[in-house]
């Protein structure tokens, strides 16, 4: 968890240092997340964390980073505007699921944060984002 978060901070720092060439080139700025999914239910089986990595190249250790940059991209990077699957009916069991991102987008910082009220909850948030 804190070599993802160093990784993070690497792509960062390196966007914000390239920050007065961004001006005369095209060079994207950096986007990577740290992202996370938790059940407060299962304390024991620990958070699942993943690296996605959109820019300057993709990759990360997200198991599709790919999709998951695209559907990010599509939102401009606002966790709030991601819409899941749009017909998945979820049942009314109540094991909570907490989802989190922290990063940056675009060279701009991230920190999202929500609880669900189970991980169907949860997945009708995104497609791939955090489908890990």
């Amino acid at each position: 968890m804190i070599a993802l978060r160093a990784a993070v901070l690497a792509v960062a720092v390196a966007g914000v240092a390239a920050a007065p060439a961004q001006a005369q080139s095209s060079t994207p700025l950096p986007s990577a997340l740290t992202l996370t999914v938790s059940k407060s239910t299962v304390p024991a089986a620990g958070p699942r964390t993943v690296l996605l990595v959109c820019s300057p190249t993709v990759g990360g250790t997200h198991p599709n980073a790919a999709a998951a940059c695209g559907e990010l991209a599509a939102v401009g990077g606002d966790l709030e505007r991601l819409h899941g699957h749009p017909m998945r009916f979820c049942p009314m069991i109540y094991d909570p699921v907490t989802i989190t991102a922290e990063g940056v987008w675009n060279g701009a910082s991230v920190s999202y944060r929500h609880t669900y009220p189970n991980s169907c909850g949860a997945l009708n948030r995104s497609t791939y984002v955090f489908a890990f």
